[in-house]
């Protein structure tokens, strides 16, 4: 096995899970706890094992039963070993319960089943009777009550109108592999420099060339349609642009009363003439971008168990975590 390492490496653990980036297609991953291997704490793991075919989540673990050097061996718990990512498959998960959906422009969703969701989770709302405007939408979780609800992070121009009722949400798992991505609008204000705010992160940086699609007036600020301006700030989830917008109408988030109707966008067309010349790059190079990645997610537990985190492959604070992965190559015949 040790002659089919494609990669390795280490990191120091900040007690959050850990994405692995991989150059290649894996099949198998040991994780060392340095940190851990070398102490003798009772029920801390030292080294983990995972190969292709184990469930997401788990893993074994080599951990120090009682305080001393003896190893015992155990599954993972669930959902605090290893999970595969290949950030190609852009299936939404599974439909989950909503039951109830607050009336404010940065809503707290009611839902019993929260597992996996974490602050920067992408979700994606469907059926939630009285906010159908909210459907159908890309929306980022901005804090999460485990097993009660989670909230959006960022705020809409104007409230959904209503408190929504009974429906669902999915977990959307990775972003387009294309970078830079279009992104929905939820707000834009009427200023000499135009600040579209979107409803995830939006990864856009200084210098880059937008155009904004707007063709539905139950938004308002219909006269941004189609026009181009470059980035000249930017936060996470705020683009300001040299767009002037101050003599427009105001933009309103669409009610449920307007369905159908067209969700508004910002899309990347490339990057300003200036900022191309300075970085020695094409005008359209930072808009075509593949960012489509395999790799490996190292769980840190749950939550709900935060001792789970003492058997986990990514480690308590400050633990020296090392890492190898590699494929599995034979010629033997496994009939």
């Amino acid at each position: 096995m040790d002659n089919t390492i494609i990669q390795q490496g280490e990191f120091v653990s900040n007690q959050q899970d850990k994405i692995i980036v991989l150059r290649s297609d894996v099949d198998w991953m040991t994780v060392v706890n340095w940190t851990q291997s070398v102490a003798t704490n009772a029920d801390y793991g030292c080294h983990y094992y995972w190969q292709r075919g184990m469930a997401d989540g788990l893993g074994l673990v080599y951990h120090h039963p009682a305080a001393d050097a003896t190893l015992g061996v155990q599954a993972c718990a669930a959902g605090a070993g290893f999970t595969l990512i290949d950030t190609t498959d852009q299936a939404p998960g599974a439909a989950r319960a909503v039951t109830a959906t607050q009336n404010a422009v940065n809503p707290i969703i009611a839902a019993a089943n929260t597992a996996g969701l974490a602050i920067g989770s992408i979700v994606r709302l469907s059926g939630t009777v009285g906010t159908e405007s909210l459907c159908g939408w890309d929306f980022q979780v901005g804090a999460v009550t485990d097993g009660v609800d989670f909230t959006m992070a960022y705020n809409m121009a104007t409230a959904p109108g209503l408190v929504g009722g009974a429906g669902f949400y999915r977990v959307i798992p990775y972003d387009p592999i294309f970078y830079p991505r279009w992104r929905y609008i939820i707000n834009i204000t009427a200023a000499a420099n135009a600040v579209i705010h979107t409803s995830v992160d939006h990864g856009l940086t200084v210098g880059q060339t937008i155009r904004v699609k707007l063709q539905d007036d139950n938004f308002g600020m219909t006269e941004i349609d189609g026009l181009e301006g470059t980035v000249t700030a930017v936060t996470a989830g705020t683009i300001t642009t040299d767009i002037d917008s101050s003599g427009f109408t105001a933009f309103t988030f669409a009610l449920p009363a307007n369905l159908p109707f067209t969700m508004p966008t910002v899309v990347p067309i490339g990057m300003d003439t200036a900022a191309a010349l300075e970085g020695a790059v094409g005008l359209l190079e930072d808009a075509t971008k593949n960012t489509g990645y395999i790799g490996i997610r190292l769980h840190v537990g749950t939550v709900a168990n935060p001792n789970e985190g003492s058997l986990s492959p990514a480690g308590h604070l400050n633990d020296v975590i090392k890492w190898r992965a590699g494929k599995s190559f034979s010629d033997l015949d496994e009939t």
